[in-house]
């Protein structure tokens, strides 16, 4: 069998091709630029928990929810004790629910029921791949059968899942999204500029994506869908995040009816997630009617 024709069946999934051969394959055959970039963008790292992060997941209880090919991991904590109400977790792009480690406890302390999700590609749950309308749909049945949260609290990536989510139906009193990407289109120009993409390409790469996920990305931005919303939300974002630009999370704040932004300093991206402070900060703002 050909180079070209090996290529094409590895790109349907026929065939476990390393990305790096797919890539020069879609350098020289430009009709398949799109396809393969896709596949690049969409590709998660999943990453394992820490030692003290499973030490807090081993203390759930762990049920999978099939959906379709995907087998997805799912954690509930304190289930008999929601007098408070249940909170959704929602982890960023090639995170866990681990990440949340720091809160967890007291957030059961607190008396809330708490439910953490793995996305598709992510965590414990199947697949290499990940996107945020199938991460959104994938919520969406977990709460057809867990019921709707009163409130969720999500990290970058989950903050776009969670907003799509609602969309499609899942309802929730309050939102906190730490440092949630505003604009997705920018995602997307920004990975085109690292891997030197011409503009050209770049189009091909939005064609398939929006193809894939069956939405254009303008109807994925926040601040666009936003306004549409009625519950409260507070946004947490660190001043010198380099991974989701501060500015996004001051979009998003303002485009809430009910939006609060929070601002933090010398947290980044990720150690935000390890703060006292904004723990405390969530636990005020989940508490106040």
């Amino acid at each position: 069998m050909n180079t070209i024709s090996t290529t094409v069946r590895s790109l349907n999934g026929e065939y476990p091709i390393p990305m790096e051969k797919k890539w020069e394959f879609a350098k020289k055959n430009p009709n398949w630029i799109g396809f393969v970039t896709v596949q690049k963008f969409l590709k998660t790292q999943k990453q394992s928990p820490s030692r003290k992060e499973m030490d807090v997941l081993d203390k759930a209880t762990k049920s999978l929810l099939q959906v379709k090919e995907h087998k997805i991991q799912y954690y509930i904590w304190n289930s008999e004790g929601d007098s408070k109400g249940t909170i959704l977790l929602i982890h960023g792009w090639n995170g866990h629910t681990g990440n949340f480690s720091r809160f967890i406890p007291s957030l059961i302390e607190e008396g809330y029921k708490v439910v953490g999700i793995d996305l598709p590609g992510h965590g414990f749950s199947s697949g290499r791949y990940s996107n945020i309308v199938l991460s959104a749909k994938i919520v969406k049945e977990l709460t057809n059968q867990i019921g709707d949260p009163n409130f969720i609290i999500t990290h970058s990536f989950g903050g776009a899942v969670a907003t799509v989510a609602q969309e499609l139906g899942v309802s929730a009193k309050k939102l906190v999204y730490i440092a949630p990407p505003s604009k997705l289109e920018l995602l997307i120009q920004d990975f085109s500029r690292y891997f030197d993409l011409t503009e050209t390409e770049e189009n091909n790469m939005r064609l398939v994506l929006e193809k894939k996920v069956k939405r254009t990305m303008a109807s994925i931005d926040l601040e666009t869908s936003g306004p549409n919303f009625e519950n409260q939300l507070l946004v947490i974002h660190d001043q010198g995040d380099v991974e989701i630009p501060y500015s996004m999370g001051e979009v998003v704040a303002r485009s809430w009816k009910q939006g609060k932004l929070i601002s933090t300093n010398g947290l980044g991206h990720k150690m935000i997630l390890r703060s006292d402070s904004v723990k405390d900060e969530i636990l005020n703002f989940l508490t106040n009617h």
